[in-house]
């Protein structure tokens, strides 16, 4: 007879739990902006990583990275952004092959309008469901889950 991969019935349960919450947490958020802004959650934190960046630019390298894109899909979304008004693309100035995503003003203005919503969306969704020691330990076991996967190159 063959050992099951979960070590009790709770952890089970606990996989089953994790997963259905994040895929009605990330649902309910997707479904705040497409309805509230006519973007998804993808391109909302593209336009939130530039604007946090320093000069509101990111060499497209760097901006796949922290957003864990596929090089192709980041500029599909960056293709659909720039179409809007809200990034533009520049040549790094002594490096040919690079380019910066870069936020324009229209872009910003667009993020600060969408952002108490998209704030209140998450609050609905993560935050205001829990205990404020609750938010906190899931806090402490993001991170240790987000540390071990990037210690591992995932």
């Amino acid at each position: 007879m063959e050992e099951s991969p979960w070590p009790s019935d709770e952890a089970l349960r606990a996989w089953v739990h994790y997963l259905g919450a994040h895929t009605l947490v990330e649902r309910a958020i997707e479904r705040h902006l497409h309805d509230a802004a006519g973007i998804s959650h993808a391109e909302y934190e593209i336009l939130a990583r530039l604007d946090g960046a320093p000069g509101r630019r990111m060499r497209m390298g760097e901006l796949a990275a922290v957003l864990f894109s596929p090089g192709s899909r980041l500029n599909y979304r960056i293709n659909r952004l720039a179409g809007l008004g809200w990034v533009r693309r520049e040549q790094h100035p002594t490096d040919r092959r690079g380019l910066y995503a870069v936020l324009t003003g229209a872009g910003a203005d667009f993020l600060h309008g969408v952002a108490p919503g998209y704030r209140q969306a998450v609050h609905d969704a993560v935050i205001a469901p829990l205990t404020g020691d609750e938010f906190a330990e899931l806090g402490r076991i993001s991170r240790k889950l987000f540390q071990h996967h990037l210690a591992r190159g995932n």
